[in-house]
Order: C-alpha cells, then structure tokens, then sequence
C-alpha cells in the first residue's frame, strides 16, 4: 500500500468585533502568537503526541522491522525441523528466550527515542508553517486578490529605475541577468516520458480485495474490483483501473495517488464519481472532525459520497446524512457498508436548506462540507467564501444551521477568507479556526462555532 500521509492539526480561537479587520489588530493578534510562540508550540506537541505518537510509534515498527521478524520466525522455523525439540532442556529454552526477549526490548527502546526525536523535528517544522499559514491568512484577507493579479507587473510599484538598479546588484554579485530558453526535448521522447511517469506513479495500488463488476452500475461511477495482480503484470495492468477522466486530463492523477488517504479500505470497493474524487474529506483528517464534534445526533448537511458521515458514525450515535443528489447518497450508503457502520446512518435525499428552514432536523451538532467548485479554487489567493461557496454563501449557510442548532462546523478550504470566517461568529462572539495537515501539507481548515465546539480561552 502506498504511503499514508500523517495528519497534523492546530486551531486558534478569535474573537469577532469591530476591529477585526483593522491592521492594528491583526498585528496583536501576530505578536501574541510571536510571543508565545514557544510554549504554544509544547503545548500543542504534547497534544499531538499523546493522541498519535503510540500508533506512528507501533506503525513504524512493523514497518521498519517487518522482515527480520519474518526471518527470524523462519530461522525458528528451520532449527525445529533440523532437531527433535524434545532433547532441549527447559533451562536451554529459557535462555535462549530470555535473549531474544532482551535484544527486542533494546530495539524497542532504541525504536521509541528515535521517533519521539525524528516526529518532534517534523513537528517544530510544521507548527512554524502554521504560524506562517495564519500570519498570511489573517493579513491577505484584508483585500482579497486573485492570484494572476500578483503577476502583473504594476509601475506603481516597480519602475523602470528600480529594475535598472536590481540588474546593477546582479552584475556586481557575478548572477546571470538573462536567462535563455529551455532546451526542447522531440515530441517522441518527450511521450515516452510522460507515459513511463504515469505508470510508475500509480503502479502502487497497494492489495486489490473487493466486490466483482455489477453490471448495472452507471458508467460514471469508479469502483476498484478484486483482483490478485503479479508484480511482472501489475505495472502493465494498473491503468485500467484509474477512471478515464484522470488520464486524460491532465493534473489530476495525484487525486488517484492519493486514493488511500481518501478511504483506507478504498480497494475493497469504494465508489466515487467524479466530483467526489475532488470533494471528499481526507481519511484521517475526517476522523478528526469527528472525534471533535462527537455528540449524539450530528447532522451532516452535504454528505457526498460518505467520507465524513461514516466516521462520524464511529463517534456518534446517530448521523443523519443529507444529499441533493440521489446517485452520490447511493455511493455513500454503499461506502457506509464497507465500514461497517450503515446501521448508524440515516441517508436523507433533499435539500439540506429547504429541510432546515422548515424545521425538519433535529440534531446537536451541524457539519458543513459544502462544494468549494472545483479544484480550481487553488487559482485564489484569498477564497471569497461569500462569493465562491456552493449552493449558497457561507452566511447563509450558517444562518439556516443556526435554526437546528448553535454548534456548527463548516469544511472550507485552505485558502478561506480569515475575515469573512471569523464574522460568521456575529459580533462579541467567538469562533475556532482549525488548520488541517497531511504531512507538511495545509489541506483545509475548519471553522467551529457554538459553546459545545469552540475551546475555551
């Protein structure tokens, strides 16, 4: 199986007021962080650790280990074979299984500091980006911009003089002031490339276990059939399993190499349509959510193909799930029973607004993952969430869930205006802003709002 990335999450309560979009005060909201920065930094590692540090500690064990367990058994194995194990003595026995046990225990120990330095290092790492992260979403959304505007080149900013003077400093440090064209590659060997990078770069399709072909199944959906694959064939035989749409668009086979992180049991028969390949919560940082928001009755008013209602199904009990759309619900009750957890589920087909306005759902806890449009919100620099969220704007999305109930929390992108989030609180109110990592990477954020969801501060 591929790699699953590891998942990091920090949050911040704000406060929303009349200030809050006033530079002086997203200066003091920088400065606190600068100056605390240290213990926030402990507190959040010690947070972090004792929620995942025995898993990646156990998880990198057998993975580091795996084979000299298995050759060790095998050489146990052999040595039976070889003798007639009722000629050894029970001292001899006893000796040689304190040995063993002695030198696993060294490794153990050995095991258990190296990854507590090696995670604390990738920790540190990622905390400083967070703080970047924020730093930078607090102070672009003051003036949100489209990225190609950056591009442009402003002669209110940079005049013919400024760049005579910038080539000047560059012919005094021996840099290169021009640089030439990059030499072409022919078309052929320029194919051949591209075709060799895709094969090997989905060539790990990890164990293949699931459900047959039903032949009644719409086109459109992509389902990952059983089958034992040879390594001599797998490399030849793995395209045919990556929907058509990804191959032939291009950027968008890193959505299939990222399979697993989508669904961990995603080879035993996980369906997904196109859409969902985009939309769909992150395994693990879905787990988060839902250990986050666990409750009773929690209603998730933008289900898709199921990623999110099926762990909140391991947390709560009971999860209404609600979608407009008939053929994604299918593909979520069909995901739920993968997991085990369909029985905790209600699936819902309607309008999620229409429903909430007319005081239809009962719940203690709304979630929100409404579509972002597509994977083309990365173009932003700053995502109007008022502007750009799908069906409707962010308002009033928390408007109608505020009719079910106060504690609510929306999925939105990474790049979400900090402003717009931090004003859905309503004035003197208090909101949570989460930062989502898989590794290194900033993959969404979560805005909480309500007394059960924020921290308190």
């Amino acid at each position: 199986m591929s790699h699953l990335p590891q998942f990091f999450n920090f949050s911040k309560t704000l406060s929303c007021d009349e200030r809050d979009a006033n530079e002086d005060n997203i200066d003091k909201i920088v400065r606190e962080f600068e100056e605390n920065f240290l213990v926030w930094q402990t507190d959040f590692w010690h947070c972090h650790w004792a929620e995942q540090g025995e898993n990646v500690t156990l998880d990198k064990w057998y993975r580091k280990y795996k084979d000299f367990m298995l050759a060790t058994t095998k050489n146990q194995n052999d040595y039976k074979q070889d003798i007639n194990l009722q000629e050894i003595s029970l001292n001899e026995e006893e000796e040689n299984s304190s040995i063993n046990t002695e030198s696993w225990n060294y490794l153990w120990h050995k095991h258990q500091e190296e990854i507590y330095a090696n995670q604390f290092l990738v920790f540190t790492s990622i905390f400083y980006q967070y703080y970047l992260d924020l730093k930078y979403g607090l102070e672009s959304s003051i003036e949100p911009k489209i990225i190609e505007e950056d591009l442009e080149l402003h002669s209110d900013l940079e005049t013919v003089e400024e760049l005579s003077k910038d080539l000047e400093q560059l012919q005094l440090l021996g840099l290169p002031i021009a640089f030439g064209p990059l030499k072409q590659t022919s078309k052929r060997k320029a194919k051949t490339k591209s075709i060799t990078e895709i094969i090997e770069s989905i060539s790990d399709t990890g164990s293949e276990s699931g459900e047959m072909v039903n032949n009644d199944l719409d086109s459109s959906l992509h389902e990952i059939h059983g089958k034992t694959i040879s390594k001599s064939k797998k490399k030849n035989r793995s395209l045919r399993h990556v929907p058509e749409f990804m191959v032939k668009e291009k950027g968008l086979l890193k959505y299939w190499r990222r399979r697993f992180s989508l669904f961990s049991r995603f080879d035993e028969g996980i369906r997904l349509d196109r859409e969902s390949w985009f939309s769909v919560t992150p395994e693990k940082v879905a787990l988060h959510l839902a250990k986050r928001l666990r409750c009773d009755v929690l209603i998730d008013g933008f289900c898709g193909c199921g990623g999110n209602a099926i762990q909140f199904a391991l947390t709560c009990h009971k999860v209404i799930a609600i979608d407009i759309d008939a053929d994604k619900l299918a593909m979520a009750k069909h995901n739920a029973s993968i997991y085990g957890v369909g029985h905790k589920i209600e699936f819902i087909l309607g309008d999620f607004l229409h429903m909430a306005a007319h005081n239809r759902l009962k719940g203690d806890v709304v979630f929100l993952s409404p579509p972002w449009g597509g994977p083309k919100y990365k173009q932003r620099k700053i995502y109007d969430i008022e502007e750009y969220l799908l069906p409707v704007s962010a308002s009033e999305l928390i408007e109608k869930s505020r009719l079910i109930s106060e504690n609510v929390a929306i999925f939105l992108p990474r790049n979400a205006h900090m402003q717009q989030i931090i004003k859905l609180a309503g004035l003197g109110k208090q909101c949570e802003i989460e930062h989502n990592y898989l590794d290194s990477r900033l993959v969404a954020l979560t805005a909480l709002y309500g007394e059960r969801l924020v921290k308190k501060t």
